[in-house]
């Protein structure tokens, strides 16, 4: 606790000994985090004094001032109830919780519903990926802390939608911004964006390459993308965005024993290097998206989309081919009922998502099929929305959806039967809740909502007693979440706050684990019930001087209540891979001349890695500091910088794979690391 408030102290102590500066500079301070005035997370426009939900948004600045862009802990950690937990291996991506929605994931994101310029990142059977998501062209983040399948559908116990460069540039702009750090960490960025008549259009091209900060995890990622607006009526707007990524290998390490990690932290896991553990992937997406603003008020938006995936990637047990087609639309319209006295706005909507797996399983050398299946997943999901105004300060919101997942498999390889089958899963999703908007300092809500997630195909097939087709005894989980909070920000902008309080009652939770016979594989089955409870708490205070100060806490008490299996009974036990308490606090500083300083720690409780709860991750506290310089020099901006990433050098587990077989748990975090980089651009 001494080490807290000494680090606490020191860059905000420091801060306030220079000179005050003039009310028009300390104004001009950004704020890192925004509870903003509109978010549009919820499919439309919305107030958020109006929402009975925890919202908050991260802008530009704060995912780019210092940091190196290659993964979403960078500037997540600074929203409580979300733990990003980065696992340092490009083969994998990190793992996102929400509330303990997504704590599972062994590669990839689950039970968090991924956005990216509006086009779903999440496939309709609940797996997401961030292959295409460049952290060095996004422009703003929103997150939807909490059950929303009531908008969303499938796997969303939490929204993160993320928006690129959708400004349109006066006159032609261009960027390049360079990055290098230890391990032999090198990024690149180009982005050129320009007015095309009433519109714009925009392109970026990046490329990163490491050799990562253990054995066998150098890396190879390539990225593009384009963006063009262009109105195609006084009303009605056209946007045309498209992605590629190309990462055509990136070394898995695997995880360590607590011995390994203690012994030799940078060591590979001995037998992903033996097999050579690795993910090779082509991804291509694209999306087109109509918006016509209705004369009375409120838009009618539609939104189709596609996407390829192409992924070799040998593992320790198997090596996995597969080719993935996916397709949908979105639409809605939102509309005021201006008949009705209260002036309802209602949203109506329906989303429409196909996937087509042909997926090869081989053996380690090559010489046998394992499993060769033509995987069919379609979900369908018409919702509505409304929000009702009784008075001026009170605010009643409501809506319900209902989901259809079907999933079908075709099995090719007939030598152990034919294991052909399907499965139909549907949900109805249900919100409520209610905001009063007493003061813009003091906005109370309360709200229940309930979501369900199916089980991923990679989850269905994956049956422990071998062979192809569907584990039709995995069922869905579902959920109903409670949650009641308050947040404000005063008059004068100097302070924006907010609490939630939440519990989460689960029944038939996902839960994976590993057989004795194929370690580092994992299979999933349900638990009969758990209830998660939690606080989050958020404060950013601007002080004079031109500093501010964030603190966001998490407080997360998650169990099983009802778990047993075969062999064991887990009733009581902490749901593992979630830390109890979670803390960030970072003091920001902007000086005279363009330099600007930020320190930034994050404290994380220890907490179970197995269901027994017998194996622990041990606590751990890390300090960053970043230092730069923003300036102009003729008709081009200038913007240096320098970060010593885990300055005290900590030895700590970044992720973890939970209920791993011989006590692979563990994922390790580098130690001390240093990035320079710079932006330049008109």
């Amino acid at each position: 606790m001494t080490a807290f408030l000494l680090w606490f102290a020191m860059p905000a102590a420091a801060a306030a000994q220079r000179p005050a500066r003039d009310s028009t500079t300390k104004d001009s301070l950004p704020r890192a985090v925004l509870d903003p005035v509109t978010v549009t997370v919820t499919r439309t426009e919305a107030a958020l004094a109006a929402l009975p939900y925890s919202i908050s948004s991260i802008d530009q600045r704060e995912l780019r001032r210092g940091r190196a862009t290659d993964g979403l802990d960078e500037a997540l950690a600074i929203i409580p109830g979300v733990v990003v937990a980065n696992r340092y291996n490009y083969a994998l991506d990190q793992r996102i919780a929400v509330r303990g929605f997504g704590a599972r994931s062994a590669f990839g994101v689950r039970g968090v519903k991924i956005l990216l310029d509006g086009i779903p990142q999440t496939l309709p059977d609940g797996q997401g990926q961030l292959t295409n998501l460049e952290l060095g062209d996004v422009e703003r983040i929103e997150i939807w802390r909490g059950a929303s399948s009531s908008l969303y559908g499938n796997a969303s116990g939490g929204v993160i939608s993320v928006t690129t460069g959708s400004q349109r540039p006066a006159n032609l702009q261009s960027t390049v911004r360079l990055t290098a750090g230890a391990h032999k960490f090198r990024k690149g960025l180009v982005s050129v964006a320009a007015p095309m008549g009433a519109g714009s259009a925009r392109a970026v091209a990046s490329w990163t390459t490491t050799d990562g900060h253990r054995e066998h995890s150098s890396a190879d990622l390539r990225r593009f993308s384009f963006r063009v607006a262009q109105p195609v009526s006084p009303r009605t707007r056209l946007t045309v965005v498209g992605h590629v990524a190309h990462r055509p290998e990136a070394l898995n390490p695997g995880a360590l024993t607590q011995t390994e990690m203690d012994t030799l932290p940078i060591q590979a896991a001995p037998r992903n290097v033996a097999t050579g553990a690795r993910e090779m992937v082509t991804q291509v997406q694209g999306g087109m998206a109509l918006r016509h603003e209705l004369p009375q008020g409120g838009a009618v938006d539609v939104a189709v989309f596609g996407l390829r995936r192409d992924l070799e990637e040998p593992l320790p047990f198997a090596t996995i081919d597969l080719d993935r087609w996916t397709y949908g639309v979105r639409a809605s319209t939102t509309l005021p009922l201006s008949g009705l006295p209260t002036v309802p706005v209602v949203t109506l909507g329906v989303d429409a998502q196909w996937q087509r797996d042909d997926r090869l399983n081989r053996s380690l050398d090559g010489t046998q099929t394992t499993l060769d299946q033509f995987e069919r997943v379609a979900e369908i999901g018409p919702f509505v929305r409304g929000v009702v105004a009784l008075g001026s300060r009170l605010f009643l919101t409501a809506g319900a959806r209902y989901d259809r997942v079907s999933l079908v498999v075709d099995d090719r390889l007939l030598s152990n039967g034919d294991q052909s089958g399907d499965r139909v899963l549907d949900a109805v999703s249900a919100s409520g809740g209610i905001t009063a908007g007493l003061t813009p300092a003091f906005v109370p809500y309360a709200s229940v909502s309930t979501t369900f997630e199916t089980p991923t195909t990679t989850e269905l097939v994956n049956r422990p007693e071998g062979g192809g087709g569907l584990n039709l005894d995995l069922a869905p989980q579902r959920a109903v979440q409670y949650e009641v909070g308050f947040r404000g920000r005063p008059p004068d902008g100097r302070l924006r706050y907010s609490v939630a309080a939440f519990q989460v009652d689960v029944r038939d939770a996902l839960i994976p684990f590993e057989s004795v016979t194929e370690p580092g594989r994992q299979y999933f089955r349900n638990a009969g019930s758990a209830r998660r409870r939690g606080l989050e708490a958020f404060a950013e205070v601007r002080l004079p001087a031109g500093v501010a100060a964030i603190v966001a806490y998490t407080y997360a008490d998650y169990r099983f209540e009802e778990f047993r299996t075969t062999d064991d009974t887990f009733d009581g036990n902490e749901i593992p891979g979630i830390p109890r308490h979670r803390l960030h606090w970072s003091v920001r500083a902007d000086g005279f001349g363009g330099v600007w300083a930020a320190v930034d720690n994050t404290y994380t409780s220890s907490f179970y890695v197995d269901d027994a709860n017998t194996t622990e991750a041990a606590e751990w506290l890390v300090t960053s500091v970043r230092v730069g310089w923003e300036g102009g020099v003729r008709n081009w901006r200038i913007a240096p910088f320098v970060s010593v990433l885990n300055v005290f050098d900590q030895r700590y587990a970044g992720s973890v794979v939970v209920n791993a077989r011989g006590g692979r748990f563990f994922e390790p975090a580098p130690g001390r690391s240093l990035v320079v980089g710079v932006e330049i651009g008109n």
